[in-house]
């Protein structure tokens, strides 16, 4: 489930009970291309029941040191237009050791990824050819684990 637009004061209440239905639940992040009130990464990053910040944005390195901190993933993003920081979120990653996705942000069926082109997506966010298999492969069975699922 994805928290898009809300009041940061919001989202712990709406991230619990999403977890509590059995959500995975994802906060739409401080994209450069809608006007997302400001605190929504902080609120997210710090929220238990939030698993993924999604299209962070200029999220500021604290911000992804409290990711790291808290698990919550930070999404490298297909999509255009929040792709645009998809190079700043690697970077404040690398930094503070928060884990990362590739993520298409999917609206309709031509989003969907191919292995490929989230490949291509990571490659031109700036991740090094080592730094893939952690981010395509090795981070969403470590998702999955957290959610309470069997990754092998």
């Amino acid at each position: 489930m994805e928290l898009t637009h809300l009041p940061p004061a919001a989202i712990p209440e709406l991230a619990r009970r999403a977890k509590a239905l059995g959500a995975l639940v994802v906060v739409h992040g401080e994209t450069p291309v809608e006007p997302v009130i400001p605190g929504t990464n902080r609120a997210a990053v710090s929220c238990p029941d939030v698993d993924i910040l999604g299209h962070p944005g200029l999220l500021t390195e604290e911000e992804a040191a409290i990711a790291a901190a808290n698990g919550v993933f930070l999404e490298i993003s297909a999509r255009r237009g929040h792709s645009l920081a998809n190079g700043h979120v690697v970077q404040m990653a690398r930094r503070t050791g928060a884990r990362l996705l590739v993520n298409s942000d999917t609206h309709d069926p031509g989003d969907l990824l191919t292995p490929e082109f989230a490949r291509k997506v990571g490659l031109g966010a700036g991740l090094e050819p080592d730094e893939l298999a952690a981010v395509l492969e090795e981070n969403p069975r470590r998702l999955l684990v957290r959610l309470g699922y069997r990754a092998d």
